[in-house]
């Protein structure tokens, strides 16, 4: 098979003028780690591989399918969220009308939770891909048949088909994958500014070292990564790590849906940071649930700057309903515990969770004004696809997709 062209998009989640956002005025996003991964897997197998990341916030649809154009694309892999979603369907029309003998397909959450109805509705795009790409995505650009490719959402006339999803990438199979195509992002990392709020010093990477995660939140779709954690083994991680070092970066994000879902393997992998002394500050995500004072300790040794919590909500019966295995003693006693080891605390919280009144958001208020948090983020609480939420928000009043 001849090398294919092959583009790979992130189109912009809405489209105000980012000027108007003075805490985020000067920030740089970079293609998210799922995108850059599946890149490499497409250009290990001798295909040309473009990336154009419209992500950022206020980029023009038209300019995103211009630059895609320009390319010359045979195919073009669209990654969205339900946030994205419907510029991802522009885009893909656009990139159609000029140029008519691309292939389009979308992957991504969305479709992943959806996926007879995205391609129904949106007929700009070709194909999908549910879960994991790295196994169908290449099948579908070597050119097998739509139904012998795993995960593959298609086209059959006027119906649209689903194939059951490819396995899960996990073990030695997840260790084989390339490392994320960082080369392909201009001039990385120096470009790369996430939230001031959330690292010590520039420049800064992002890292995901495994998929998947066990809990139940109500609010959280797993639609593509699934319930079990699946690692990538201590070496893998340790070997990008050295290379994002040799790069400059002086702080990591780990983006991993729990990075301490696995205290024994949070323990290898302090151990071997400060074995290899490495110079950077990191950053994780964790579950309230998790820690204690000795990995606590351990981590802040291995360089771990801040963490950040699901929170949720400060009151108990909101976190019945939508976090149930979470008890705000054993919360407040973890961040308490994070802070004495020297750690900043970041707690995430949402409003407007099925059930909340004026008694629940009076009690989140209660909860911030003695919780100790170094940072708060508050957003709003929304029921996309593939969450529990999706199925039973209903019951709870009026719900509008759009």
């Amino acid at each position: 098979m001849r090398p294919r062209t092959v583009v790979f998009v992130e189109p912009p989640y809405v489209c105000w003028d980012r000027r108007r956002d003075r805490v985020r005025e000067g920030e740089e996003e970079i293609p998210g780690i799922g995108t850059l991964t599946l890149a490499a897997v497409v250009r290990e197998c001798g295909h040309r591989v473009h990336i154009v990341d419209g992500k950022r916030t206020g980029t023009p649809v038209e300019q995103v399918a211009r630059r895609v154009a320009a390319l010359a694309p045979d195919h073009v892999g669209i990654s969205a969220t339900t946030i994205s979603i419907r510029n991802a369907a522009r885009i893909a029309a656009r990139v159609k009308a000029l140029v008519p003998s691309a292939v389009v397909t979308v992957g991504g959450p969305h479709v992943s939770a959806v996926p007879e109805q995205t391609l129904a509705i949106f007929p700009g795009f070709d194909y999908g891909v549910v879960g994991e790409g790295e196994r169908s995505y290449p099948e579908l650009i070597a050119g097998e048949e739509p139904r012998a490719v795993a995960g593959l959402v298609w086209r059959d006339g006027e119906r649209v088909r689903a194939n059951p999803r490819a396995e899960y990438l996990d073990g030695e199979a997840l260790d084989r994958l390339p490392e994320p195509a960082w080369d392909l992002v201009a001039d990385f990392p120096l470009r790369f500014q996430p939230n001031v709020f959330n690292y010590r010093a520039t420049p800064v990477a992002s890292v995901v070292t495994s998929r998947g995660c066990p809990f139940s939140c109500t609010f959280c779709d797993r639609s593509t990564s699934g319930r079990r954690g699946r690692f990538h083994s201590v070496d893998y991680v340790v070997e990008m790590c050295r290379r994002l070092e040799r790069l400059g970066v002086r702080h990591v994000l780990f983006y991993d849906d729990l990075f301490t879902v696995s205290r024994r393997r949070v323990v290898e992998l302090c151990e071997r940071f400060l074995a290899e002394g490495f110079r950077f500050t990191w950053s994780c995500n964790s579950h309230p649930n998790l820690l204690d004072p000795e990995h606590l300790r351990l981590m802040r040794r291995a360089g771990c700057w801040q963490i950040a919590y699901g929170i949720e909500s400060g009151s108990q019966r909101v976190l019945d309903v939508v976090k149930h295995e979470v008890k705000i003693p054993r919360m407040l006693e973890t961040l308490r515990q994070t802070r004495a080891a020297g750690i900043r605390v970041k707690g995430l919280l949402m409003m407007a969770h099925p059930t909340e009144g004026e008694d629940s958001l009076a009690a989140t208020v209660d909860f911030l004004r003695t919780a100790p948090l170094d940072l708060a983020q508050v957003t709003k609480f929304t029921p996309y696809p593939g969450t529990p939420s999706y199925a039973t928000v209903r019951q709870h009043g009026a719900f509008d997709e759009d």
